[in-house]
Parts: structure tokens; C-alpha cells; sequence
């Protein structure tokens, strides 16, 4: 009895890769070295660039470059040795012209040319000697079109390994897409592909791989990274419609209220605060639990929006919490808001691993108690907090926290109001890729608390200025950041400047009679609280440190940073940096110092020195690194992309945001046999949940 063939009972996209020809167990080996195990895992084993070798007239062709031929055989080969490298020649007539068409260490190929043959080959040209160095050669058939993967076309080039070839590759995927076209199922209806005017699964697989021009492969990239974007976002639109579903505490103050909280800060909003708080304002008025995240240029105030919120919970008869990565941060916030909060009948307390037992009992009794007030502290705030009255939760800092301790906040009532803030500027789209699930707010920096920042780019043999300005600073009662890319190891030689501790030794000797602090991430939290209340006191007045300082608390004083190594930091993490002086509108100067340097690195120190604007300079990393890069910035929450490209692709974002934000509350979404695909994972609402 026969055994029976898989492929009549499986999805064709779970084949294994052996079911295609000349796919053997070796070489399926080294397919899974790729990551493909399966022809649904070779489809979607994209190009990542093409190299158009469609037949062009012989004066089209360029000196040195690739070339697609098709000819005849005009007469015999012949070998000779260069060296004792074969070279094969042989006179060839393509497009009424007569080159030789020239093969090394491939004497194999004169059993295959005959005189008269027509044979397409793609090689390099050499216009000096009428030349084509061939690298494939393919026999052009009689009668009917000549279809080729390798030649002849807009051909696919694909990231390979080891001995895997790459023409394998592309035969073996062209072999794939026959197998599976016939039974591939769409996952976007037909009608829906009409309305957005996208091509079928079908064709954009195969026009992905094997375009016949740049038109269609440009239709085909969109047609598959909308799909990739509305799989992305129908989850989240799906848990954010589920969780606005529940009924959150109405934080709703009168207008007395809130002109109370405005004339109790010391300076005037921003218009940007001002359009961020009627956003969160009118959102915590509501029975819908705020989900929001405020992304705030260095020195844009977000404390603002974080008080407002707390304020809210408060004056509204509630409790609200504010997580801060370290201790210090935590003290910072406690006093600012202690201090707008003065005249107001709530409490604010602060709950960190150095409060007193005595301090967290009587705390605890409040809270316990329902007295409204403000609880404000490091991850203390996630444990043992007898919460009775919790309204609204604030994480700062928030890239500084996992999901889990994010969600930690959550845990006591899950339909609170949650604000989260992040000072690390990220692009809009890339932004609305990361948090779909959540509303996003821009705040620009705040001019009017600023300094005039200069930043100067200097070679690392020319350092002697930067401790010239160094010791002057510091003479005046300013104080000053020394950054290193590494820690180091010690003893080791300070040649090379680039870890921490060596540093710290040569900048002990060049700044004596100042006092120089060291701060580093091996350093144990104690050490690191104790290093950073001292150069915020001012015992300590220059602090050479690793990036741990790159979010941390104002230093009004700091009016200088020194950069080691600039070239091995990103944009986004140099502006940071920057963004830790003059924030108390002194004037302010950041020292780049660098070492060799890329083209792309160049490129990076240029727009760093002309641009202090964080969202052009985190739009400017992500076009020098490539979106690959900032899979951190997600803390594992990144998505697999294979296509889609934030800045690139960000109206195909948007529209499968907007779409997904629909689907999820419509009737045919959830009911339709030709949404199962799309649908599948997300469990079915409830009856009356408010589908429509």
C-alpha cells in the first residue's frame, strides 16, 4: 500500500523543503541555517536588493558593470593559460555585434559551447577589449519565450550561507511559488483588496521574488507590508478595544480646580504642555481607562503631565502612584510635587528601599485607610502597597522598565488611568509601530529653560582643549559629565580612552584639587545612589561614568559633557547625553571626541553637531542604521518585520492602525468566513461587548 503524499492533506506553506527538487538532506541543512525549514518560510524569504539584468541594446552596456546578454556561438572556443589559470574565449554574435564572451577556471564549458548555439549569459563587461567575463551562462531554447530566474530580468538577490548558492536559492523558490500558488488562500477579502486597490497573495508573492518591472514590484512590497502591518496591529487594537470596554474611575476636577493646579507650578506651560494636558484632561474625565504615553524631547517638562494626572486622583478622592527607575529620580519627583502640592490637603509620600519601617507603617495606614494622596517611589510601589483607593499610575522613565514591571502597576486595579513617559525620542511612525495599544504625545523641549547648547567635535589628540574648558568650568562652581563607551578592567593601560576606569584614573590626575566621581553598571545600587547624590549636591563636581547617566535626575549645575568615542553611540543616546546640561538655562557645551571614522559614523557626528532636535535625530539614526537597529528601543517587544520600514512605510502603518482599530469592533469582522485568517488568535467577543 502506497504511503500517502503529506501534500494532500496539508497547507502548502508547511511543506518541508525537501518536498522540492534538488532539496536533499545536506542541502535542507543549510536552508535551516536561514531559518527556512518550509516553503511558506522560503516565500517569505524576501529579497533584500535586485539587480535589474534585463537584455539592453550593446550601447546601453556600462564599462565594468554586470550585463545581461543573449548571442550566438560564432565559432570556436578556445582555451589558454593565464598563469596556471584556465581561460576559456569564444567569439559571440549578440545584437549584430561580435565580442568574446570569456570564462576563468571553467574549461568544463568548452564541451558545452557549439558553433550556432544561442546561449544568454550575464557577466561583466570590458569595453577596452569587447569582453563579457561570464559568471552564468543558461542554453536559450527553441520556440516559445526563454524564462529564466537568473538573467534576462529584474533578478532577486537573497542573503545566503556558507555553499549555498545563490541561484539555488532562487530556482528553488521559483520551484515553491508553482507548488503552493494553486492553493494559497488570501487572507485579505477580496472586496477589501478592491476598496485599498492591492494586488492578490498570489501575484505579490510572485512579484516579490520575480518581478517583471519596477512598477509591479513596488505594488507587490505594499500589497505585503500592509498585510504585515494590519497582523501587527489587530492585536493591539484588539486589546485596546477590550480594555476601553472597561469602566475606569471619571477623574473629573472643576475649572477652579485646575486653575488651582496651574498657579500652584512656578513657571507657565508651554503651549505644548498646555495641548498635552487638555488631551489628558479630557481622557481621564472619562469611564474609559487611559492608556497613554508621553514622549518628551529632553528638557520638554513632562513632570507637568505626570503631576496633572496625580493631582487629578487626588483631588478626585483617590490615590495615585508614580514608579521611577532609581532612588534619586524618585526623591526628585517627591520634592518638586511636595513643593506644587504645598497648599493643597493631600499628602505625598515617598516609598523607596531606604524608608524607615516606622515611615512605611504609617504610610501604609493612610493608604490602607483610602485617604487620598500620592504615592511616589522605586519598585517599592509594586510589592506589599495595601492600595484601597488607586485611580491613576505614572511610570517614568518608562524604556527603563519591563512590560511586566509596567504592568506591575496595573496589578491592584486594572481599570486605573496609566500615563506612562519615555525621554528617549523615537520617530512618530516608528512610535506608532511600538505602542499601537496606546495613545502617543509629542512634547517638544522647553526653549525657555534651555541654555544655548554648542557642541564641538574634536579628534581624541586634541583632548587638552577639552580639560582646558574642563577646569574653567569647574573653577566657576559649574560641574561636568566625562562619558565612556565601556567600563574596563582594572590595571589596564589608558591608551586607547575608551573604558571608564582608565579614564577616571587619567582624569584624577588632570583635574587635581577638583573632586572626580566614577560611576559605572557594576557598580551596586548603593554605590551608584551614593556617586549621583554627591555630584548632585556638588561634593562630587566632575562625574566620569558610563551611559547609566544618560537618564537621570537635573543637575542644574552640569553645563558640560565630554563624550569618549562618539563614533560608537547611536543619535538618539548622543542627544540624550546631551540633554543631562544646561537645563537650568545656563549655556552649555557638549565635546564629541573620535576616533576613526565610517562614512556612516561621519554622517552621524555631522547631524548630531548641526541638530538638537530629538525627533529629526531619531529620524536621522533610523535612516543610518536601518530599522534591524532599533529592535532595543522595544525591550523585546519588536516585531518581526520582514518589510515593513517605519519611515518608509508610515501612511501603510496608519491606514492598518486606523483599519484594525475597525475590524475589531465590526459584526463581519468577527462573523465572515473570509476574515477566519485575519481574525485568528483573538478570542470572540462577548454578546452585547459592543461589536457593531
Amino acid at each position: 500500500m502506497m504511503e500517502k503524499d503529506p501534500r494532500a492533506s496539508q497547507d502548502p506553506l508547511a511543506w518541508p523543503v525537501t518536498f522540492l527538487p534538488g532539496v536533499g538532506p545536506r542541502r535542507a541543512r543549510a536552508l535551516e541555517s536561514l531559518g527556512i525549514r518550509s516553503i511558506g518560510d522560503l516565500l517569505y524569504h524576501y529579497p533584500f536588493r535586485y539587480e535589474d539584468l534585463r537584455l539592453r541594446r550593446p550601447e546601453e552596456w556600462e564599462d565594468g558593470r554586470r550585463v545581461a546578454v543573449e548571442g550566438t556561438v560564432a565559432g570556436k572556443p578556445r582555451v589558454s593559460r593565464g598563469g596556471r589559470v584556465p581561460v576559456v574565449a569564444v567569439p559571440m554574435d549578440v545584437q549584430g555585434i561580435r565580442i568574446h564572451a570569456v570564462w576563468f577556471r571553467q574549461a568544463y564549458v568548452l564541451e558545452r559551447l557549439t558553433r550556432y548555439q544561442r546561449w544568454r549569459l550575464v557577466g561583466r563587461w570590458q569595453a577596452a577589449r569587447r569582453s563579457l567575463v561570464v559568471e552564468h551562462m543558461e542554453p536559450v531554447t527553441e520556440g516559445g519565450p526563454h524564462h529564466s530566474a537568473h538573467a534576462g530580468r529584474i533578478v532577486p538577490v537573497y542573503q545566503t550561507s556558507g555553499d549555498l548558492h545563490a541561484k539555488w536559492l532562487r530556482t528553488w523558490i521559483a520551484s515553491a511559488l508553482k507548488e503552493a500558488e494553486p492553493h494559497l488562500v488570501d487572507p485579505l477579502p477580496w472586496r477589501w483588496r478592491a476598496k485599498l486597490g492591492l494586488m492578490d497573495k498570489a501575484e505579490a508573492l510572485r512579484e516579490i521574488h520575480f518581478p517583471r518591472d519596477w512598477e509591479r514590484l513596488g505594488r507587490a512590497r505594499e500589497r505585503l507590508v500592509y498585510e504585515e502591518c494590519l497582523r501587527f496591529q489587530l492585536p493591539l487594537q484588539y486589546a485596546r478595544w477590550r480594555q476601553k470596554s472597561r469602566r475606569a474611575p471619571a477623574l473629573r476636577l472643576t475649572r477652579r480646580e485646575w486653575e488651582a493646579f496651574l498657579a500652584a507650578l512656578p513657571f507657565s506651560p508651554t503651549e505644548g504642555q498646555r495641548r498635552v494636558l487638555r488631551e489628558v484632561a479630557e481622557e481621564i474625565a472619562g469611564h474609559a481607562p487611559m492608556r497613554r504615553l508621553i514622549l518628551g524631547d529632553v528638557g520638554s517638562g513632562k513632570t507637568v503631565i505626570a503631576a496633572a494626572v496625580l493631582f487629578a486622583a487626588a483631588m478626585s478622592g483617590g490615590q495615585g502612584v508614580l514608579l521611577a527607575p532609581t532612588e534619586i529620580l524618585a526623591e526628585q519627583h517627591a520634592r518638586i510635587l511636595s513643593r506644587w502640592f504645598a497648599g493643597f490637603s493631600f499628602p505625598v509620600w515617598l516609598l523607596t528601599g531606604g524608608t524607615g519601617r516606622a515611615e512605611r507603617t504609617r504610610y501604609f495606614a493612610d493608604i490602607s485607610a483610602g485617604r487620598p494622596g500620592i504615592l511616589v517611589g522605586t519598585h517599592a510601589v509594586l510589592g506589599d502597597v495595601p492600595y484601597s483607593a488607586l485611580r491613576a499610575a505614572v511610570c517614568d522613565e518608562q524604556q527603563r522598565f519591563g512590560v511586566v514591571q509596567r504592568m506591575a502597576l496595573l496589578r491592584p486595579n486594572e481599570s486605573i488611568h496609566l500615563l506612562s513617559m519615555s525621554a528617549t525620542p523615537i520617530p512618530r511612525t516608528l512610535a506608532m509601530a511600538l505602542f499601537g495599544d496606546v495613545d502617543v504625545s509629542f512634547l517638544p523641549a522647553r526653549a525657555e529653560t534651555l541654555g544655548r547648547r554648542v557642541t564641538r567635535w574634536l579628534p581624541l589628540d586634541r583632548e587638552e582643549e577639552v580639560v582646558l574648558e574642563l577646569r574653567q568650568r569647574l573653577s566657576r562652581g559649574e560641574r561636568a559629565y566625562v562619558v565612556a563607551p565601556a567600563i574596563g578592567r582594572p590595571g589596564e593601560q589608558p591608551e586607547s580612552k575608551k573604558d571608564v576606569l582608565s579614564l577616571f584614573d587619567w582624569f584624577r590626575e588632570q583635574l587635581a584639587g577638583f573632586a572626580v566621581g566614577l560611576l559605572h553598571g557594576r557598580m551596586s545600587s548603593g554605590e551608584k545612589e551614593r556617586v549621583m547624590r554627591a555630584f548632585a549636591e556638588g561634593a562630587v563636581q566632575a562625574l566620569v561614568a558610563t551611559t547609566v547617566v544618560e537618564v537621570g535626575v537635573d543637575v542644574p549645575e552640569a553645563t558640560m559633557m565630554v563624550i569618549y568615542h562618539a563614533e560608537r553611540f547611536g543619535l538618539s543616546q548622543l542627544h540624550q547625553l546631551r540633554g543631562r546640561i544646561g537645563r537650568s538655562g545656563q549655556d552649555a557645551v557638549c565635546f564629541v571626541l573620535t576616533g576613526p571614522l565610517t562614512d556612516i559614523a561621519r554622517q552621524r557626528i555631522e547631524a548630531f553637531q548641526a541638530v538638537n532636535d530629538g525627533y529629526l535625530l531619531a529620524k536621522k539614526d533610523l535612516e543610518l542604521r536601518g530599522p534591524g537597529e532599533w529592535a532595543g528601543l522595544a525591550q523585546s517587544g519588536w516585531p518581526d518585520f520582514a518589510l515593513f520600514d517605519p519611515i518608509r512605510d508610515e501612511i501603510w502603518m496608519r491606514r492598518a492602525k486606523h483599519h484594525a482599530h475597525h475590524f475589531v469592533q465590526s459584526r463581519e469582522f468577527w462573523l465572515l468566513p473570509e476574515f477566519a485568517s485575519l481574525r485568528a488568535g483573538l478570542a470572540p467577543p462577548a454578546v452585547g461587548e459592543g461589536v457593531h
